[in-house]
This record gives C-alpha cells, sequence and structure tokens, in this order.
C-alpha cells in the first residue's frame, strides 16, 4: 500500500505542474474555469513532501522514486511498510524525522537510522511529553480526561508540541528550499536543542543482553 500512496503523491505532484503549466486537467465536475490563469503560479523548483504516521512513510517512498520532491518530513513516522529496496537505493534527498516521545520503538528508530547515519541533511528530534496523536488536529478535539485515557494528548500542551512541530519544520524547509523568511530564527528546534525538544532518539538502542 505504500508504494501506492507514493504513487499517488507522484500523480498529484503531475497533476499540480500540469495546472502550472496553464493546461486543463480532467475533471469530474463541468467546469468554465480559465485553466490559464494559474499559469507559473507554482515554484517548481521548491517542492516537499510531508506526512505523519503511514503517511511518513509514504513521504520516505516519494522521495525515493520522486527527485523533483526537493526534501521531505516525517512525522512520528511508522517505518514497517518500507521494502528493503528503499533502504538499498537510500534517500538522497533532505529529511527530517520529527518522533513523538511515546510512540516509537527501538526497531522503527533504526530503521529511520539506516536512512540518516552519516548525512548531516537527515535529522531526527523527538518532542518531550508528546503521543502520536500530538501531530494531527485531532489531538485538540477530546477534553483532557478523554484524551490521555485514548492517548490522543501527551503530557506536553498539545499548542506546545503543535507549535515545536511547525516550527522545526519551517526552519527546515527555508534551510533546504531556500526561502527568503525568517524561518531560521527556529534552526535549533531541527538540532533537537530547545526546553521540550532533544536530539535523536529518547529510545534506548542498545543491545538486548
Amino acid at each position: 500500500q505504500v508504494q501506492q500512496r507514493a504513487q499517488e503523491c507522484i500523480r498529484a505532484l503531475n497533476l499540480i505542474l500540469k495546472i502550472n503549466s496553464g493546461e486543463e486537467v480532467m475533471n469530474v465536475l463541468n467546469s468554465n474555469f480559465d485553466w490559464n490563469s494559474l499559469k507559473d503560479s507554482v515554484d517548481t523548483s521548491r517542492i516537499a513532501v510531508m506526512g505523519h504516521s503511514f503517511g511518513g512513510a509514504t513521504v520516505i517512498e516519494s522521495l525515493s522514486k520522486e527527485i523533483r520532491f526537493r526534501c521531505g518530513i516525517a512525522l512520528d513516522a511508522w517505518m514497517l511498510p518500507i521494502g528493503d529496496d528503499t533502504y538499498q537505493n537510500s534517500v538522497q534527498q533532505p529529511l527530517l524525522f520529527i518522533n513523538s516521545e511515546k510512540f516509537q520503538w527501538a526497531d522503527n528508530i533504526l530503521k529511520m537510522k539506516q536512512l540518516s547515519s552519516n548525512d548531516t541533511n537527515k535529522k531526527m528530534i523527538t518532542i518531550k511529553g508528546s503521543v502520536h496523536q500530538s501531530f494531527p488536529d485531532f489531538t485538540f478535539v477530546s477534553g483532557e480526561i478523554i484524551g490521555r485515557f485514548f492517548k490522543l494528548k501527551g503530557e506536553i500542551d498539545p499548542n506546545e508540541a503543535i507549535d515545536i512541530s511547525n516550527h522545526a519544520s519551517l526552519a527546515f524547509l527555508q534551510k533546504h528550499l531556500s526561502l527568503k523568511k525568517d524561518f531560521d530564527k527556529w534552526d535549533s528546534l531541527v538540532d533537537g536543542v530547545g526546553p521540550n525538544v532533544i536530539p535523536g532518539t529518547n529510545i534506548d538502542l542498545s543491545p538486548a543482553e
């Protein structure tokens, strides 16, 4: 399924680029829309891919198959769906792993490290007190008691967790897409420096005795 999702990302990219060229794309709805009005509206040199959980695996698979994705961000990625061929072919583009403190485990982290070892353009950070649902908006739907019981909320304030994730992502994108913004003020987060973030992982990766 991860290969299918990656192909869907590539297909979406192709459609966006086709629209950017001013061409009409097939649509199930009848429309008199002037497609030429969208011509050259996308900066095709600054395209990234980003996803959470299974979407994180999709990010990695998409990067390995499509160099037009300049970089990627994987939020608390679930690595199991990724095949051995992806590790063998590797991912050449910059990649940021942003993990929660409570979801990850050793085998999953080791697979991330297979892709990021000895490459300074690949980073991993962990948000303290966060859970797997700290990344999507779903964490804001529930109250405190229900949220904790169903692990929709972690020990960290959900607004703080989202801010860290967003700010680290923006800093990473500015660096690797050459954005002319002020997002570099959050560069320290990408290095795992901050009151609620750590570099790498909180998971013990030492071999079991």
